[in-house]
């Protein structure tokens, strides 16, 4: 194995893995003293995922990474400028697809100086809609509310708006139901409910306010995370990558890296579990997001967010097929059967898993639920260094990783499937343009 192989790896993959802690960090020095950890656990997604399971995914790839490097260096056809090659078009493509997050017009409440957040008070002045609804609450206080909200129930989507309703469906105000509204009304023991239109109208001027305060005097933690962002691209569209490679010269590995394909295995069993909470977490964002935001509004993150989800349902089912030889039939029927079930199940339950990491990994987490996370992603850095006979995974594990696998396909298949209720409308981007807040 070639060393230049492997240290090229580690400095790229660590220019990635500061590039995860850095948005973070830069949240919670900059948001100290104005709810840095609400921001945190509400754009989950990105401030929780990614200096967590991002790394764990930078760990479980490393050795993928080498092996292919040293692959396409030493045995494929003019393997060095296809590797070249391809490494600065996807380069050039992350930073293609991280100027097309940014763009909207819509703007990230972590874009808004927390000296401006704490300077806000809502309008009227200092209505706090306790008495009655307010045109708008305070910026901050509407997040908040979101997060004390998620913490008394599992999952949110019921309480979303229609914003936009369906133009050939008659709507009778005085049939809808009344909601609590997060950014016009105190969520009061007995709060405060009102109609689709009146917070729709609040929701219209809370985004305002928040798209005024960005666009008046950006964050530094806006400018790290627009920095940083082709770095994320890169990372997500490298793993993507790496599988389709892992599937298509398979027979090539066998033939010479047969010592290393129990790492490789290892490596992307791993991997993908970790990754199975980008889709999840991602969409339970959103779901958050839609208590603040316009439902129904479009933003240059809402529109590819499907097809954000398909590929990494597409990216697992690679995963299954690769997880297999030829040789192991039994183990390889058995393994696809359990994919499709659970598949099946995600597919059919995944407002309930949603829901369920809105609690728990987003809005609603808790200091202890965060710990909770960062356990499990020791766990599965731990699992890197166990050593099985000759390097190679039983039966009963590469069944497991075909589960993996399958629930990482169905949990994206069924966000895809789940687009439309959700109602959501922000992003991972700094700005991409969906939520007033939601970025």
């Amino acid at each position: 194995m070639l060393l230049g192989a492997r240290l090229f790896i580690i400095f790229v993959y660590s220019i990635i893995g500061l590039s995860f802690w850095a948005v973070t960090v830069s949240l919670f020095f900059e948001y100290r003293d104005a709810e840095w950890f609400t921001m945190a656990t509400f754009y989950s997604h990105l401030f929780i995922f990614f200096p967590i399971f991002g790394t764990v995914a930078l760990f479980a790839f490393y050795w993928p990474s080498v092996v292919f490097l040293d692959m396409y260096w030493r045995y494929i056809p003019r393997g060095r400028l296809r590797f070249i090659a391809g490494f600065f078009v996807l380069a050039g493509l992350s930073w293609l697809v991280a100027q097309a997050l940014t763009m909207g017009p819509t703007r990230s409440l972590f874009e808004i100086p927390p000296a401006t957040l704490l300077a806000d008070r809502g309008e009227p002045a200092d209505c706090d809609g306790t008495a009655g609804p307010c045109v708008r609450l305070p910026i901050l206080s509407g997040l908040k509310n979101v997060r004390r909200i998620s913490q008394r129930r599992i999952g949110l989507s019921d309480l979303a708006r229609n914003c936009s309703p369906d133009p050939l469906i008659e709507s009778l105000e005085d049939k809808q139901p009344r909601r609590y509204c997060f950014v016009s009304t105190a969520p009061l023991a007995t709060p405060i409910l009102t109609s689709d239109i009146e917070c729709c109208r609040a929701q219209r001027a809370y985004m305002a306010m928040s798209n005024i305060s960005a666009n008046a005097g950006r964050s530094m933690t806006s400018y790290v995370h627009t920095w940083t962002l082709p770095l994320k691209v890169f990372f997500l569209l490298t793993l993507l990558v790496i599988s389709l490679l892992l599937a298509l010269r398979r027979q090539r590995l066998e033939e010479s890296y047969a010592d290393h394909m129990g790492e490789i295995e290892k490596g992307v069993l791993i991997g993908a579990a970790a990754m199975l909470f980008f889709p999840v977490m991602n969409h339970a964002f959103l779901q958050s997001a839609a208590m603040l935001d316009v439902a129904g509004a479009h933003n240059s993150y809402r529109g590819p967010a499907p097809f954000f989800s398909f590929t990494f349902g597409a990216w697992a089912l690679i995963l299954v097929f690769f997880f297999y030889r030829r040789r192991d039939k039994e183990v390889e029927f058995l393994g696809r059967i359990s994919g499709v079930i659970a598949s099946a199940v995600a597919i059919l339950k995944y407002d309930i898993i949603i829901s369920v990491f809105v609690r728990y990994a987003g809005s609603g987490a808790s200091p202890r639920d965060i710990g909770i996370l960062f356990g499990v992603g020791l766990l599965l850095l731990a699992a890197l260094r166990i050593r099985t006979p000759n390097e190679q995974f039983s039966g009963a594990a590469r069944v497991f990783g075909a589960v993996v696998a399958a629930k990482v396909a169905g949990d994206a298949l069924g966000a895809v499937a789940g687009d439309d209720t959700q109602q959501t409308d922000d992003m991972f981007a700094p700005n991409p343009g969906g939520d007033p807040n939601a970025r």
